[in-house]
C-alpha cells in the first residue's frame, strides 16, 4: 500500500522512511552505523533513527547523511519482516491491468496534483510558477499579525517558511524578507539590530522573518544558501532580490523597491472581497457567474490578492474591497443582541460574577489570552528580548560630546578588558568598535582554554558579550562603528569614524582593532565570498553538509577548520603549498588520521570559478599543468593581518604591519597604547590579549594622572 502520511511526513522533512548513515556525533560508536530515520519531532529538531543493530537513536539533522541504499535494505546478516509491498500475506502485488499498486498510487497522486494545479488557479483563469509552488505550508498560523507592529518572526521548519510566503502571496499581497542568519557568526550579530529597526520602519507594509541555517537547515537548503548573513525578499512566492553581508543600506534599498512593487501589484491587508462586492462585479463583466459569487467569495475569503490579480488580468479591473469582518466583529455584534434583548444582564452583575470566580480559572483564562495575542503578534516584548538589545550609543550623537579621556578602538578580549579596567578607575573609557566583537564573536568559536568560563559562556559569542555587559555595569561606553581615520599629531587625538562627519576626541588612545582573515588575492577570490567561498568554517561549515569541501592552508587554523568540517562535509581536502604542515603536531596527526580528510601536497590555488555559487578550483601542484577541482565549497585559512591599514603614518607599524611596541603597551606616539592581536604576532589568545587590555589600562591610567 501507498502510505501517505509517511510520504507527506516526508516532504517537509526528507529523511522520514530513508537509509542514512550516523555521522559526526559526539558518540563515536554511533559514527558510520547505519539505519532508517521512522520520525521527525519538529519541537526538538531530532530524527528517530533505527539503526540495522536495533538501537533507537535521536539526531540531529546535522549527524546524517542518506545513503544510496533503498529504504528496504538491511546490514549483513539482520533478519526482520519484509516490507508490505513484497510480503506475499499482503494481498495481491498488482492492481488494475496488472500494474503495481505502488505505481497506482503514484498515478492517482499525480492525476490529483494535475487536478489542483489547472483548477486551483482562480476563476476564470489565471495562474503561474512560483519558487516552492502551492499547497505546502500547513503549519503557518494566518492569524498570525505580528507584521502590521514591525515584528520579526523565525520560522523553524520549511513548511512554515512556504506557509508564511503562501500566505501573503495569496492574502496580503506584502513582500517577506527573510534574513538567513547562524548565532555563531559575527555580521549576522551585528545586523540582527538593524533589522529590527527595519521591520518597525516598514510595519504594516512588509513582512520580517528570520531563519536559523542550523536549526532550520531544510529551508536554508531549499534556498541555496552559502553564506551568512543572507538576506532574501520574495514577492508573490518568487524572489525578486537576494545578497549577503550586513549592509543595513542595502538591506533598506531592497526592501523599499520590494515595496514599490508590491504596491504596484496592490496590496490588501485586512481587506476582504465580499459576496455582494463579487455579485455587482459579476453582474457588469460576466452575469453568467453571478450565481457562483457565494461559493467564490468563500473560496477565496482568504486570498483576496490572487483574487484581485487574476480579476485584473482576465477583465482589466477587479472588484471593489472592504475591510475583513473578524469573528471579534461577529461575536461582538451578538453580544450587543443578547445584550439588548435580554434583562439584568448589565456591566456592574458581569464585574461581580467576574469578582466570584476562582483564581485559578482566571489565571487560567489570563494565560490563553495571552498565548492568542502572542500569536497574533500584539504582544508586548519580553523582558528577555529586550535584554537582546545592547545599548549601543549614536556616533553622531557621541562625536558632539566633549573630549574624552580614553577611546579604545576595538571590541573583542581586549578592547574589554581594557574597558573594564579603565572603567573601574573612573575614565568612562568609549568602546568604538563593529558590534560583532572582533574575532572572537566573529568566527563563533568555542572557548574552552579561558580560566573561570565553562558552560553557556565557553563560547567567543558568550565570552565577547559577558565582558561587554561586565564593563558597561562599571560605566563604559559603546558606539557600534567603524573607525575610518585618526590623527595623533596632536592632543587631543581625533578619530574619524563612519556614520558621522564629525570627528570623536580623546586624551588618549588604546589600539585593540586586531586581526582579520588572510586572503589569497587570486582569481575569482572576492566574487564568490559568500557564495562558496569562506573564512569561518565554524559560522558556514554547516551549509556545506555531505558535500565535498576543500580548505586552503597548513597552520593550526587550516586543521581545526577541516577537523570542524570533516564533522558533516562528506570530503574533505587540504590544500598546502608546502610539503609539510607547519601546524602542531597533534592537530597534524588527528587530520593526517582522519579518514574523510586528504591533503594535497605543495599545491596553490589559481583561480576559483562558478556561474552563481562555486563549483571548482584550479589547481598546480608543482610543474604540473593546472587542472580543475571540483568542490562545492572552499575555506581560507591561511593566517590573519593586523587591522592596521588606518594607522599607517601615524604610529610606527612593523614590517607585518603589527604595531611596534615600545615598552609593555607604549607605542611611537605618547599617550597612544597597543593590546592583543593588533600588536602581537605570537600567542594571538584571547587571554593574552585580554591580559595586555588590562596592562593598557593600567597604563592609561597613570599617562593621565602624571600628565594632570
Amino acid at each position: 500500500r501507498l502510505d501517505l502520511v509517511g510520504l507527506a511526513g516526508a516532504m517537509s522533512a526528507p529523511f522520514v522512511g530513508k537509509r542514512v548513515e550516523v555521522l559526526g556525533t559526539s558518540r563515536e560508536e554511533l559514527n558510520g552505523k547505519r539505519g532508517i530515520a521512522s520520525d521527525y519531532d519538529r519541537d526538538k529538531c531530532r530524527y528517530t533513527v533505527q539503526l540495522d543493530s536495533g538501537q533507537v537513536v535521536a539526531l540531529k539533522p546535522a549527524n546524517l547523511q542518506e545513503t544510496d541504499e533503498p529504504a528496504s535494505a538491511k546490514a549483513p546478516g539482520s533478519s526482520g519482516a519484509a516490507s508490505s509491498w513484497s510480503s506475499p500475506s499482503s494481498g495481491p502485488s498488482t492492481g488494475p491491468g496488472g500494474v503495481p499498486w505502488p505505481t497506482v498510487g503514484l498515478i492517482v497522486l499525480g492525476l490529483a496534483w494535475f487536478y489542483q494545479f489547472f483548477q486551483g488557479a482562480s476563476p476564470g483563469g489565471g495562474g503561474g510558477s512560483s519558487l516552492f509552488g502551492d499547497g505546502d505550508g500547513d503549519e503557518h498560523d494566518d492569524r498570525d499579525e505580528g507584521y502590521l507592529t514591525g515584528a520579526v518572526r523565525e520560522v523553524v521548519t520549511l513548511d512554515q517558511f512556504k506557509g508564511a510566503l503562501a500566505h501573503h502571496s495569496d492574502n496580503t499581497g506584502l513582500p517577506v524578507v527573510v534574513d538567513f542568519f547562524s548565532h555563531s557568526c559575527g555580521p549576522c550579530r551585528m545586523i540582527a539590530p538593524a533589522f529590527k529597526r527595519i521591520a518597525k520602519q516598514f510595519k504594516g507594509d512588509v513582512v520580517f522573518l528570520k531563519v536559523d541555517v542550523n536549526r532550520n537547515y531544510e529551508a536554508s537548503s531549499a534556498c541555496n544558501i552559502r553564506g551568512m548573513p543572507t538576506f532574501q525578499i520574495y514577492l508573490h512566492k518568487k524572489k525578486i532580490f537576494e545578497f549577503s553581508g550586513a549592509d543595513e543600506g542595502g538591506l533598506s534599498h531592497y526592501t523599499t523597491s520590494a515595496v514599490e512593487q508590491a504596491v504596484g501589484h496592490g496590496t490588501f491587508v485586512g481587506l476582504e472581497v465580499t459576496r455582494e462586492a463579487l455579485e455587482d462585479f459579476y453582474r457588469k463583466h460576466e452575469p453568467e457567474k453571478v450565481p457562483q459569487a457565494a461559493s467564490l467569495a468563500q473560496k477565496y475569503s482568504s486570498k483576496t490578492a490572487v483574487l484581485m490579480r487574476v480579476s485584473r488580468e482576465k477583465y482589466g479591473e477587479a472588484p471593489r474591497t472592504s475591510k475583513r469582518r473578524s469573528a471579534s466583529d461577529e461575536a461582538a455584534g451578538a453580544g450587543t443582541s443578547a445584550a439588548s434583548g435580554g434583562a439584568g444582564v448589565g456591566t456592574a452583575q458581569q464585574a461581580t460574577k467576574i469578582s466570584d470566580r476562582p483564581v485559578e480559572d482566571l489565571r487560567g483564562e489570563l494565560a490563553q489570552l495571552n498565548a492568542e495575542l502572542e500569536r497574533r503578534g500584539v504582544q508586548e516584548s519580553s523582558a528577555a528580548e529586550e535584554e537582546e538589545e545592547f545599548p549601543f550609543l549614536s556616533a553622531e550623537d557621541v562625536a558632539a560630546e566633549g573630549v574624552h579621556k580614553v577611546i579604545i578602538i576595538g571590541g573583542g578580549p581586549a578592547g574589554l578588558a581594557a574597558a573594564t579596567y579603565a572603567s573601574r578607575a573612573g575614565l568612562v573609557p568609549l568602546v568604538v568598535a563593529p558590534a560583532f566583537g572582533g574575532q572572537l564573536l566573529g568566527k563563533g568559536v568555542d572557548v574552552e582554554n579561558f580560566p573561570g568560563v565553562v558552560g553557556e559562556y565557553a563560547t567567543g559569542r558568550g565570552l565577547v558579550e559577558l565582558m561587554r555587559r561586565q564593563s558597561h555595569s562599571f560605566g563604559a561606553r559603546f558606539v557600534s562603528t567603524a573607525v575610518l581615520g585618526v590623527d595623533f599629531s596632536k592632543r587631543p587625538f581625533r578619530i574619524n569614524v563612519n556614520g558621522t562627519s564629525r570627528e570623536m576626541r580623546a586624551e588618549a588612545i588604546i589600539l585593540a582593532c586586531g586581526a582579520e582573515s588572510r586572503w589569497l588575492q587570486v582569481e575569482g577570490e572576492h566574487t564568490f565570498r559568500g557564495n562558496g567561498i569562506s573564512a569561518c568554517a565554524t559560522c558556514d561549515g554547516f551549509l556545506f553538509r555531505g558535500k565535498d569541501v576543500a580548505v586552503v592552508g597548513g597552520g593550526d587554523h587550516a586543521m581545526e577548520d577541516a577537523l570542524h568540517l570533516a564533522r558533516t562535509s562528506r570530503k574533505v581536502t587540504i590544500i598546502h603549498r608546502r610539503d609539510a604542515f607547519r601546524a602542531s603536531r597533534v592537530l597534524a596527526d588527528k587530520v593526517l588520521n582522519h579518514s574523510s580528510i586528504t591533503v594535497r601536497w605543495n599545491t596553490e590555488v589559481q583561480s576559483f570559478s562558478g556561474k552563481d555559487a562555486l563549483t571548482h578550483l584550479t589547481l598546480r601542484t608543482g610543474d604540473a599543468k593546472p587542472e580543475r577541482f571540483d568542490v562545492a565549497g572552499a575555506f581560507v585559512a591561511i593566517g590573519h593581518e593586523p587591522q592596521t591599514g588606518f594607522l599607517q603614518g601615524h604610529v610606527e607599524l612593523d614590517e607585518s604591519g603589527y604595531v611596534a611596541l615600545k615598552g609593555r603597551t607604549s607605542t611611537s606616539v605618547r599617550g597612544v597604547f597597543a593590546a592583543g592581536d593588533v600588536a602581537d604576532r605570537v600567542y594571538r589568545q584571547a587571554i593574552t590579549a585580554s591580559g595586555t587590555g588590562a596592562q593598557a589600562a593600567l597604563d592609561v591610567e597613570k599617562f593621565l594622572n602624571e600628565g594632570a
